[in-house]
């Protein structure tokens, strides 16, 4: 893939191309360097394998249940890309949630222990016996330029100040997309601006049985608060196959996820083969 600034000149034209000046000026700012992951290039990454913990910290539980170790990212080995808004430039952090079902979403305060970040003095632990480990597997990082997804609240204010900017921003970005995830890879990354999806409810997902109606393709209108609110979520990482995950930070920091219904997290949170 190029390198940042040969993807800013071609995302430009492409967005020039289809939008009038004033909707490519309030794109533009919003594009955001980001790191996929997949194989071969790039700087090493490795998900899954040994257990890390910070010196003297248990073993995560939530529930009664013990986390699962899904990787741990050394932030150093990927400051050679610069600096990527929302991703640290040094140390390490060790990623953790409850893969078994039911899962958490992490966005109610009864859900927060399902997942967690850790940093620190990371050193091997030996995992209980009861949660899940997950094979070492090798990816790479690698620059691409992420734009939001439709559903994010920029581009709601821009639909509200024009109506019909939506549907073709809707469609610019699937192209883009399509060109930053060719062949239908996993749309593993590190930093930028996540893919969004909407909630589901099977039986693996904790609002299944409170008849919340969660699950609309259309966003909700916005509210006072949303019309002066500061956009300033960030992801730190986010792991997608049939299934996604994604750690993003804020006030307060959430993690959200998204499954099929009885489709087990371990046969598919990562479907790059380890190498």
């Amino acid at each position: 893939m190029d390198d940042f600034a040969a993807q800013f000149r071609r995302l430009r034209s492409l967005l020039a191309a289809f939008l009038l000046p004033e909707f490519t000026a309030a794109l533009v700012p919003l594009i955001r360097p980001a790191l996929r992951l997949g194989a071969g290039g790039g700087a090493p990454v490795h998900l899954g394998g040994a257990p890390l913990l910070p010196h003297g910290v248990p073993w995560p539980r939530w529930n009664g249940r013990p986390l699962d170790f899904l990787g741990a990212i050394d932030f150093a080995e990927l400051a050679g890309f610069g600096d990527i808004r929302g991703l640290p430039t040094s140390g390490r952090a060790a990623f953790y949630y409850a893969t078994a079902t039911p899962r958490p979403w992490g966005d109610e305060a009864a859900q927060r222990d399902g997942w967690r970040v850790l940093s620190g003095d990371l050193r091997p632990a030996t995992p209980p016996s009861d949660a899940l480990t997950f094979r070492r597997t090798h990816l790479y990082a690698a620059p691409f330029l992420s734009l939001p997804s439709p559903q994010e609240l920029p581009m709601r204010r821009l639909e509200a100040a024009c109506r019909g900017f939506l549907p073709v921003y809707e469609q610019l970005h699937a192209a883009w997309s399509q060109y930053a995830w060719p062949d239908g890879m996993p749309a593993h990354q590190l930093g930028g601006w996540p893919t969004l999806v909407q909630r589901p409810l099977g039986p693996d997902c904790l609002y299944a049985s409170t008849g919340r109606a969660l699950d609309s393709p259309q966003p909700p209108p916005l509210s006072p608060d949303e019309e002066g609110a500061v956009d300033d979520w960030r992801l730190l990482l986010q792991l997608d196959s049939d299934q996604r995950l994604g750690w993003y930070w804020g006030d307060p920091g959430r993690v959200y996820f998204s499954a099929r219904p009885n489709v087990p997290l371990e046969e598919s949170w990562l479907s790059l083969q380890a190498t």
